[in-house]
């Protein structure tokens, strides 16, 4: 594990941002990398109805096209070998059956199936930070799953779901007045794989150029596996003060 974190913080990356009218405050707090909270109003969601959103502009592409994808709602994740219910299903049966030589080398093949979903699972954690450190929406795009099921939650900002309207979201962000690429830096990192779905936890660190500070934010990436590829379907990250 400590050498996967290891790898994902030198991996290219990105952080959130601290909001310019926090939720509990009037006044802005200390830190780095703000975005008027106003800037996302009209892409919030209610708590009780998450998916009916006020549609606005379509979020277009700043450079090239993003390759589409059909919705994953309609895709079957699949993969080229045994997935790990089924691998887990036939251990059970052959130490039922005192197989033991059989429960043996399920145990290893179970094992780097585990830790082959964990390093794509951070590859695919890599590539979405790499795509904010970079403010890249052709990357931003194809990091994503598409369909009404997936959402982000921006530091002090309401639920934002639905594909187009997530990616209307970054591009805001990308269309803040940064000057790309910002500094960053992911620390604690963890990873859970199981089946097709896997999860990264993570403090995020982010200091825009010429400042003196970094802004801190706590992070949960979930990401599915459809046809082979791991996609992010969830972000969110809230502020973390000391």
């Amino acid at each position: 594990m400590a050498a996967a974190a290891a790898a994902t913080t030198t991996s290219p990356a990105w952080a959130s941002w601290r909001s310019a009218v926090p939720a509990t405050s009037a006044s802005a707090a200390g830190g780095c990398f703000r975005v008027g909270a106003k800037r996302f109003a009209g892409l919030r969601t209610a708590s009780t109805c998450p998916h009916r959103v006020t549609r606005l502009t379509t979020a277009h592409v700043k450079s090239g096209e993003a390759e589409g994808r059909p919705s994953t709602e309609e895709t079957v994740a699949t993969g080229g070998g045994p997935d790990e219910d089924s691998l887990r299903r036939e251990l059970e049966t052959a130490i039922e059956e005192e197989d033991y030589a059989r429960a043996a080398a399920l145990r290893d093949e179970l094992r780097v199936l585990q830790e082959d979903g964990r390093s794509a699972v951070l590859a695919a954690n890599a590539r979405f930070y790499s795509a904010f450190k970079d403010g890249d929406l052709v990357v931003m795009h194809k990091a994503w799953a598409r369909g009404d099921h997936v959402y982000v939650v921006h530091p002090s900002a309401g639920r934002i779901s639905g594909y187009e309207m997530v990616m209307q979201s970054w591009e805001m962000v990308c269309d803040a007045g940064y000057e790309f690429p910002l500094q960053i830096d992911l620390r604690d990192v963890e990873v859970r794989v199981r089946g097709g779905v896997g999860y990264v936890t993570c403090l995020e660190m982010v200091r825009t150029k010429g400042s003196t500070s970094w802004g801190k934010q706590l992070a949960t990436n979930v990401f599915e596996k459809v046809n082979g590829e791991w996609l992010m379907c969830v972000h969110h990250a809230s502020h973390f003060d000391e």
